[in-house]
């Protein structure tokens, strides 16, 4: 049987993907000549000559981020060619175990907009406040897990939490949001509200601050910089940081744009459309699916 060719492979794999030009560019790392130049076969891959790509990566003078952004887009890759040419018979076992990146030198990103975060940071994070300030904890988990603005997290109401449905309500810059948490976290969460509802205050904030009102606009970055300080993690890390995170974990993941806008809660698109149709169970099995964050201790 004649194996078709590495460019028509990867042209196959690009049509049945969205963000084809950021796809094709990572793709472009393991294959072309100037850079770690794989000459072989698609099919012809096996598990060293990945564990020889993450060596080369490692090394790179790239940002961590941009170095897993390529490594997962080959996983993605390699798992499309194993389900859509498996008349082929071709398997590799990408590797787990001794994939590490925390050491190694690599480039410290340009600007607040090109931080991300990585599981192991957020864990830190959110591992120390669950001991020492559960209140902070609930709030940074929060937007670990949904990337909801810092704004609608101080705009979110005690009435915007159903838990049942694992659904958060908010107002935003854009409108109404709706972002969806883990059943974990839902479950964290009711044992907060107990509290909170017994607590006589104006306000309906599901986060009071200390003076028993709504959280102002720094608090949270203020508060976030002593952890990081505490936890030694040199990033200048924001609120924002969480939202870029989770949506590029989620996209590492393989998640499709229209899947990452939906649970960002971007403005609505052509593809939003279809999101709106969806019912209760079909959102929450999309934000399952993609819940980056199911092998780490949070």
């Amino acid at each position: 049987m004649n194996r078709p060719t590495n460019e028509k492979i990867i042209e196959t794999y690009l049509d049945f993907n969205e963000s084809k030009s950021t796809r094709k560019t990572c793709l472009n790392y393991f294959f072309q000549v100037k850079y770690f130049g794989y000459d072989g076969h698609v099919f012809d891959i096996d598990t060293k000559v990945l564990l020889d790509y993450f060596k080369y990566l490692k090394d790179l003078d790239l940002s961590i981020h941009t170095k897993e952004t390529k490594w997962y887009i080959l996983k993605g890759f390699l798992d499309f060619c194993m389900e859509y040419y498996n008349e082929y018979n071709f398997y590799v076992v990408f590797p787990k175990k001794i994939i590490n990146w925390n050491s190694g030198n690599h480039r410290k990103p340009n600007g607040d907009k090109e931080i991300v975060m990585t599981k192991e940071e957020i864990a830190k994070i959110l591992n120390y406040l669950k001991i020492y300030n559960f209140r902070y904890y609930l709030i940074f988990r929060i937007l670990a897990e949904t990337g909801m603005r810092k704004g609608e997290l101080i705009n979110l109401n005690i009435d915007g939490v159903d838990l049942e449905n694992r659904t958060l309500y908010t107002a935003g810059k854009t409108g109404d949001q709706t972002y969806f948490i883990s059943k974990d976290l839902a479950n964290y969460l009711n044992v907060y509200l107990e509290q909170r509802k017994s607590i006589i205050t104006p306000t309906k904030a599901l986060f009071l601050s200390k003076g028993l009102y709504r959280y102002g606009s720094r608090a949270f970055n203020l508060y976030l910089k002593k952890i990081l300080k505490l936890e030694d993690i040199d990033k200048n890390i924001t609120c924002h940081t969480f939202r870029k995170t989770v949506n590029t974990l989620r996209f590492n993941m393989g998640g499709r744009d229209s899947d990452l806008e939906f649970l960002l809660g971007h403005k609505v698109s052509v593809n939003r459309d279809h999101y709106i149709k969806l019912i209760q169970d079909q959102k929450l099995e999309i934000f399952d699916k993609l819940n980056p964050y199911k092998d780490v201790n949070i």
